[in-house]
């Protein structure tokens, strides 16, 4: 389910691990419409994080820790989150309005927390996750998205991706955009494998970089790939989002033998 690095998880123990650690959320309240920051560097203890919050029925506010620590403290006052998920490192750059619960890198609570197994379950009109805007002309505004509006999405990313398609998807974008939504929600419902990069650019230093069949980014870093040379030849379709796609690229990308579909897409929150 998961590679990051040279770490396989399969479904089996991710799962249990995002089980755990959502038992442990709910022993602290966390179940429909409660917020839940997630401040963790790109490593298994993120993903783990993000499907727990979900499956203890919360919702997740991303916060990237490489944002400015105004930038978070902001963020983290407005969405109304009363548990941060972090770790060691990134504590000390967050106000400390919200209950801290710090995970190892396997996702682990560091602390012993009293889990609770049973919980209300969310419905299709409750929040999922919280995206901030950019903030460029102005406050940056949450925008809320429902786990029935997630859940079209994904619906709709399975019946136009093939499960060979979605069999390695790299997920490079920072979970404060939603193109991470696709990234990693699809490629788990679809029985799909999630290959983790710190950010495109790294995609051809990976250990697993030769099993990454999809790749979600914007143009200006898959240009450079291109450039390089150094788009895997496993790599059959890509996804392209967040600037403006010029056709030189487009044409760039088919005309490597092993492109097939190239694909622009922008605005799943809008959408």
């Amino acid at each position: 389910a998961l590679v990051v690095g040279t770490e396989r998880l399969a479904y089996g123990e991710l799962g249990a691990r995002a089980a755990a650690l959502a038992a442990a959320l709910r022993g602290l309240g966390v179940g429909p419409e409660e917020r839940v920051a997630v401040c963790l560097s790109r490593g298994t203890a993120l993903v783990v994080a993000l499907l727990a919050v979900l499956e203890a029925g919360g919702a997740y506010v991303p916060l990237d820790p490489s944002y400015p620590a105004e930038r978070l403290a902001l963020m983290l006052a407005d969405s109304g989150a009363r548990v941060l998920l972090t770790e060691e490192e990134l504590a000390g750059r967050l106000p400390e309005r919200a209950r801290t619960v710090r995970l190892d890198a396997a996702g682990r609570p560091t602390v012993h927390w009293s889990p609770e197994q049973a919980g209300p379950r969310p419905l299709p009109e409750n929040l999922a996750y919280l995206i901030y805007t950019s903030g460029s002309t102005g406050t940056p505004k949450g925008v809320a998205l429902t786990h029935r509006s997630a859940v079209a999405l994904v619906g709709w990313a399975l019946s136009t991706w093939s499960p060979a398609e979605l069999s390695g998807v790299l997920f490079a974008t920072s979970i404060s955009f939603d193109l991470s939504v696709f990234e990693l929600f699809v490629p788990l419902a679809a029985g799909g494998r999630v290959i983790l990069a710190e950010n495109a650019l790294a995609l051809p230093a990976l250990p697993a970089a030769g099993e990454v069949t999809l790749v979600n980014t914007v143009p200006s870093a898959l240009a450079e790939l291109v450039r390089q040379g150094a788009l895997p030849a496993g790599v059959r379709t890509v996804n392209l989002a967040g600037e403006a796609l010029q056709r030189p690229l487009v044409e760039a990308l088919y005309g490597l033998d092993q492109i097939e579909r190239v694909w622009n897409l922008y605005g799943p929150s809008e959408d």
